[in-house]
């Protein structure tokens, strides 16, 4: 293949009419546009130029050349550009899924906010549902949910965001509602709503707390979506027990009631494949869900924003107290605990001791 450095040289040439004007223009010495001349008459065995006097003319040769160089030059430069635009973040693509709880509320803010700041990167932002057993079969390159037991997990870096609590969802004619807070026990002689699967571990963490406070919560309604499981609710003859963080957006007709004493906690997630971690756009999405996750743990008691020493490996196994949710992954149940006093305590400790990663 022809050296487009040569090429660019010969083109300048020929615009200039002279070797001495050309390197002028490119910033090089006339020895130098000699020589690049000379090896590109040789890689092409074409006599590109003539002498004339003391200067030179350009062949019928060399013209067809520069002239057929341009529209390669030009594609050249396009590729240039685009190679760096994907370097920097500016175009592309990614790929995002996340757990159902934080649709309405986190998602449609940070697609806002990622499209203002990279106008060119594509974007397909989809709801991670809970039977998907690996996230990079489904080609996704940032995860955001409860942590996911990583076929490839040497591919994958993760950071801790934010560990919260759960709260009681009644109608607003529930006794309940008015409460500021209710204990699990209370509960006990209630009907339930969820949309959970019975046996799924994320319905267990449930189940397990409801254990520990004497009682297993009476399943009366197992819908398959969450807004059915609030149209329940809403008759103020059910309970659901969610995590607080879906309770930032609710229909008008049921209230959320923070669960008090010791109760199921979350810890959510985000990860991201090794490939695009270094990208500008993908550490802009990491701190808007970092500021996301330290608001909510300025605004909703017992919310820890979990940004110290939360940037680590991506698992191997199936970490404990990194849980899918109801629209997540499945992983481990978690237990209970009470709320915790800082980033790093708590229940949940995902998976202390495992070696620190770059992202």
């Amino acid at each position: 293949m022809l050296d487009p450095l040569k090429l660019r040289v010969l083109r300048s040439v020929v615009e200039t009419g002279s070797i001495r004007a050309s390197a002028e223009a490119l910033g090089y010495t006339p020895s130098a546009v000699s020589q690049h001349l000379s090896s590109l008459r040789r890689e092409t065995g074409l006599e590109l130029v003539e002498r004339s006097g003391r200067g030179i003319v350009v062949t019928a040769h060399g013209r067809a050349l520069a002239e057929q160089a341009g529209p390669a030059l030009e594609a050249l430069a396009a590729l240039d550009r685009t190679v760096q635009d994907l370097r920097s973040g500016r175009t592309g693509t990614l790929r995002l899924g996340y757990a159902g709880s934080f649709a309405a509320t986190w998602i449609p803010q940070l697609t806002l906010d990622v499209r203002r700041r990279f106008p060119e990167l594509g974007l397909d932002f989809r709801v991670r549902e809970c039977t998907d057993a690996d996230a990079g079969a489904d080609g996704f390159d940032i995860v955001v949910g409860e942590g996911l037991p990583l076929e490839r997990a040497e591919e994958w870096e993760y950071q801790d965001l934010l560990e919260e609590g759960y709260v009681v969802i009644v109608g607003l004619d529930h006794p309940l509602a008015s409460r500021s807070e209710v204990t699990l026990k209370e509960l006990a002689d209630e009907p339930w709503a969820t949309d959970d699967p019975l046996d799924s571990s994320w319905f267990e963490r449930i189940a397990a707390a409801c254990r520990a406070a004497g009682f297993s919560p009476a399943v009366a309604v197992n819908p398959r979506d969450f807004p059915t499981v609030l149209g329940f609710v809403a008759t103020g003859d059910y309970v659901t027990v969610q995590p607080s963080l879906i309770a930032e957006d609710l229909r008008p007709d049921v209230v959320a009631v923070p669960l008090a004493g010791p109760g199921p906690r979350r810890r959510l997630r985000v990860q991201v494949r090794c490939a695009v971690s270094r990208s500008p756009a993908t550490q802009f999405i990491l701190d808007r869900l970092h500021d996301r996750a330290e608001h909510r743990a300025r605004t909703i008691p017992g919310a820890v924003h979990l940004a110290s020493g939360a940037r680590r490996a991506a698992p191997t196994g199936d970490p404990s107290g990194a849980t899918g949710d109801h629209s997540g992954a499945p992983g481990s149940p978690t237990g209970t605990s009470a709320a915790p006093s800082g980033a790093t305590d708590g229940p949940v400790d995902a998976d202390a001791g495992m070696p620190a990663a770059v992202l």
